[in-house]
């Protein structure tokens, strides 16, 4: 609760936000948002598509971000490696500026094996076997 000012949101929101910010003409001002906090978590890279507006505002956050003095992490999740994130930016030149930025001097965890999703499922196995009685062969009345 007192530790270090953060920022938690998933990979498609920034997109939104920049892209409504642009139209209002406020762009910069969405770029320092996300300027401002000690800890910035952009979850699910590569889950959404910048396009190249989006990308470089991105990109200006980015840079900001590691311009910037005093505490300053910035941690970026994803089911994909960095090197196909060129799906999720538009632009060779910004994206390979921000990963950059965004490599320098950063730790890289690559974490494999079961999800933490459904840890808590409890899963079930029923196997139906059929089972065949014998009836008693009845016969049709007069025959």
């Amino acid at each position: 609760m007192r530790g270090p000012r953060t920022y938690y949101m998933k990979a498609s929101e920034p997109g939104d936000r920049f892209q409504r910010a642009a139209e209002r003409g406020s762009a910069q001002r969405a770029v320092a948002t996300l300027a401002r906090p000690s800890c910035l978590i952009v979850d699910e890279v590569g889950r959404c598509v910048f396009d190249r507006a989006c990308t470089d505002l991105f990109f200006d956050a980015v840079d900001r971000r590691y311009e910037k003095e005093g505490p300053n992490t910035m941690i970026l999740t994803s089911n994909m490696a960095p090197s196909s994130w060129d799906e999720f930016l538009a632009g060779d030149e910004a994206l390979l500026c921000a990963l950059d930025r965004a490599f320098d001097k950063a730790s890289v965890f690559m974490m494999r094996g079961p999800s933490y999703r459904g840890r808590g499922l409890d899963t079930y196995s029923v196997e139906a076997v059929p089972q065949a009685t014998k009836v008693r062969r009845m016969q049709p009345k007069g025959v």
